[in-house]
């Protein structure tokens, strides 16, 4: 069988098979493949497919495609025939016309078969040295279970004169008619292979029990800031699963303690956590049989949780910098807020310019007056802890301008 490419194949090997020829027959003449109502003022012979039909001798030959189950078991196949009009032009004082006409008769007798070795030379010819038609590199007509034969198609005068006819007012030409058959098409659709037998069978059956959250906090209380490396606290319900984790962001997570009620985390363990209110949830999966990997589960409500970033902050060059100790997405909003170290005041509240890359370090112009300051980076709402954490003075983290 053959791909969709296989009816420009044919046409373009039909243009092969005549070029020799017809430079043979008369000096200097051409064949080319454009509609027959062109208008030519040179010697050649025009190659017109005017019309296509089906192949009756192999209408029905892949029938039936589909199994009993509807699937697929072979691609369905059209076997088609090409209708092709072939003109002659020339000078008619020098029988041009009629020269090439002899000729190509003469050739499609002799040779009537598109040959592999035909269609190979107009692959060789599209693609190589100076691309023409490099779209005929993907045919694989050469492939098909039939060659295509070109045979003539007689025509009476009244099946001449329609033919002619839908080409407005365009004068005859000396022509003949050729068919190209079996010309067979196929869609490459991938063809359903029958699955094979249960060969041992591995039926887990469990009862359903979805976790639930019902709060998350921080292990050393419920007051602290959740930072990078806290150890977080997750309650609620059916939370131990055959295998369970817990999802923050896009890491997930293995926990330290499990029980039903209560699941213990060490954020440590993942050096790509984001700052910024991020999702938590909990998720069981299963293991079926003897599988080495486990397969579906049940997953949580989902609860919310404020990773504070922990920062550390320089100012050169007219440029403050800011370095955190969790990932800063490239598309959350991101604010630098300077205090007054005695007093705790807020002197200038600078928003960071957007950014195309997640980063941990940000970078904002800052103009202020000479004196120390103290740094507090907010992530969408989440914000540096100040150290102390109450009282004043504040001593961390400060920069200097």
């Amino acid at each position: 069988m053959s791909n969709s490419l296989a009816v420009a194949t044919v046409t373009a090997a039909l243009q092969v098979l005549l070029t020799d020829t017809v430079e043979q027959a008369v000096s200097g003449a051409t064949v080319w493949t454009d509609r027959s109502d062109v208008p030519r003022q040179t010697a050649g012979v025009n190659i017109y497919l005017y019309r296509t039909s089906d192949d009756p001798a192999r209408r029905n030959d892949d029938l039936p495609t589909r199994g009993a189950d509807g699937a697929m078991r072979t691609r369905p196949c059209l076997a088609g025939r090409l209708h092709y009009l072939l003109t002659f032009h020339g000078k008619d004082d020098e029988l041009e016309p009629q020269r090439l006409l002899g000729a190509t008769l003469a050739r499609l007798h002799s040779r009537p078969i598109v040959t592999r070795a035909l269609i190979d030379q107009v692959v060789a010819e599209a693609t190589d040295p100076t691309p023409r038609n490099e779209f005929l590199g993907k045919t694989d007509l050469a492939a098909a279970d039939e060659l295509v034969r070109l045979t003539p198609e007689p025509l009476d005068l009244d099946e001449l004169s329609k033919l002619w006819s839908v080409f407005f007012q365009t004068a005859y030409q000396l022509s003949a008619t050729y068919v190209a058959s079996p010309v067979l098409l196929e869609e490459r659709d991938d063809v359903a292979v029958p699955a094979p037998p249960v060969l041992a069978e591995q039926l887990t059956v469990r009862g359903v029990l979805r976790p639930t959250i019902t709060g998350v906090r921080n292990s050393a209380g419920a007051r602290d800031p959740i930072v990078a490396d806290s150890e977080l606290v997750v309650e609620g319900s059916g939370l131990r699963g055959e295998q369970t984790s817990i999802r923050v962001g896009a890491a997930e997570l293995t926990p330290t303690a499990v029980s039903p009620t209560q699941l213990t985390l060490d954020l440590g363990a993942d050096a790509g956590l984001r700052a910024g209110l991020q999702p938590v949830l909990v998720a069981h999966r299963w293991l079926v049989g003897d599988l080495a990997e486990p397969r579906g589960g049940e997953t949580s409500n989902v609860a919310g949780v404020l990773l504070q970033p922990r920062i550390t902050a320089s100012f050169g060059g007219g440029e403050l910098t800011v370095t955190s100790d969790l990932v800063i997405g490239a598309h959350q909003t991101v604010t630098v807020r300077l205090l007054s170290p005695s007093t705790g005041q807020t002197v200038l509240t600078v928003d960071v310019p957007a950014r195309s890359i997640d980063s941990a370090t940000v970078s904002a112009p800052l103009t202020l007056p000479s004196g120390q300051y103290a740094v507090v980076l907010q992530v969408d709402g989440a914000e540096s802890p100040v150290s102390p954490a109450t009282g004043l003075p504040i001593t961390a983290p400060v920069v200097t301008i």
